[in-house]
């Protein structure tokens, strides 16, 4: 390969969805999902993030970097070191792990990465091993020169048979060139189950308040005289919807939780000043919940999916190293020896909430380019918890504090 010519590395992450701790995913990744958040909030579009699929990704491109990129990547993901870097994706790898076969009630989860080379290349020994060893990803030989709608058509088979089916075309024909030097994949699959079913018989279309003042009517899920983890600060109501647990793993002893904690405005277009609380003080807001009777819980069956670009975002917060074309710090990676750069991140996600649980998604891709639970005594009195306007949600493993999914649900249509 001449050094005036580019090559192209397209790293893709698919992620599909569905205490007391600490938020323990990097700062940065919340920081990028929040950024993009807040944008489609101005726009008043529903949005959902996956803040562990954005670390993910870092991480694995932190596995093939070196010097300056590499230390600008540790510094926001938090860790002093690569070693450190590689235990904390080995324990996000744990906690992302699914129940057992047999396990009928615990949250379905999926986790794989993938790695497609071309022919013309291979990797170094370091940066293979850590793929195997730390992200347990597959590599594939593949010719992107000759074959690309092939190569196109196996890393799109591959996300949606570990999405379920709900990540379709991840890649497309204009994302390959010529030159494509190699596409990684991370896929993360999650379904969870309510501790508590809604009943469907107690759905019932009901008013939504949107932030322009308009009301629509979307259908409700309903429940009365439940027992839920709660608390009301100044700005907002917030409530935890635990998931079943069931036996997440071959060892009985490893505890894995998972909750969708509901952020509700107490204004009906409370939800921009809310973000704004929310993303300096979410640890506070759920670590003070207690246990309270709900009279009666209404809450939006709600089903949408995004697209962001996340390259601007990432570089708005701090990380300026791997998007320029001069760097040549990702020379960990291959045996390619001119300068690779990343080209792009992007990030698509899906969500679906319904009386039984939750169904999400979320696909983050770069291209590299080659060339320049504590429990009180029920208060009284009891308490409503009627989400009919625009609410925020993340979703998280309680025991680590890794967060799947942060979203706002504007409109649940």
């Amino acid at each position: 390969m001449g050094s005036k010519q580019k090559t192209k590395v397209i790293a893709n992450q698919i992620i599909k969805q569905n205490s007391k701790q600490e938020l323990v995913t990097p700062k940065f990744s919340l920081q990028v999902a929040a950024h993009v958040i807040q944008e489609h909030l101005s726009k008043s579009e529903s949005m959902v993030c996956s803040p562990v699929s954005i670390d993910a990704l870092l991480s694995i491109l932190a596995l093939g970097a070196e010097n300056s990129t590499l230390e600008q990547l540790l510094m926001l993901l938090g860790h002093g070191d690569l070693s450190e870097l590689n235990t904390a994706a080995r324990k996000l790898g744990a906690v992302l792990k699914g129940s057992r076969d047999d396990d009928e009630d615990g949250p379905k989860i999926s986790f794989a990465n993938g790695l497609w080379l071309d022919q013309r290349f291979s990797l170094k020994p370091g940066f293979k091993k850590g793929l195997k060893d730390v992200h347990k990803a597959e590599v594939r030989v593949v010719d992107f020169a000759n074959k690309a709608d092939q190569v196109v058509n196996e890393v799109n088979s591959w996300a949606e048979q570990e999405t379920k089916g709900f990540i379709k075309q991840v890649l497309s024909r204009d994302n390959l060139e010529d030159n494509t030097l190699l596409v990684l994949a991370n896929a993360l699959y999650f379904k969870g189950n309510w501790h508590k079913y809604f009943e469907s018989k107690n759905t019932k279309d009901g008013n939504f308040n949107l932030l322009n003042g308009d009301k629509i009517r979307v259908p409700m899920m309903n429940q009365w005289h439940e027992l839920f983890e709660y608390q009301s600060s100044d700005s907002c109501q917030v409530l935890k919807l635990p998931y079943k647990t069931g036996e997440n793993s071959e060892d009985k002893n490893e505890t894995k939780a998972f909750s969708m904690y509901v952020f509700l405005p107490h204004e009906k277009n409370g939800l921009p000043n809310l973000f704004e609380e929310i993303k300096t003080n979410a640890n506070l807001l759920i670590n003070n919940l207690e246990f309270v009777i709900i009279t009666r819980l209404s809450f939006p069956k709600f089903k949408f999916e995004c697209k962001v670009a996340l390259k601007e975002p990432m570089k708005k917060l701090g990380l300026l190293q791997p998007f320029e074309k001069t760097c040549e710090d990702f020379s960990g990676m291959t045996d390619v020896t001119e300068p690779i750069y990343v080209s792009g991140i992007s990030q698509k996600c899906f969500v679906e909430t319904n009386e039984r649980g939750t169904m999400g998604a979320a696909v983050t891709w770069s291209g590299l380019v080659v060339g320049g639970a504590r429990t009180s005594k029920p208060r009284p009195p009891p308490i409503n918890f009627v989400a009919d306007h625009p609410f925020m949600f993340m979703i998280m493993e309680d025991v680590s504090g890794a967060v799947l999914f942060v979203g706002t649900v504007l409109d649940p249509r």
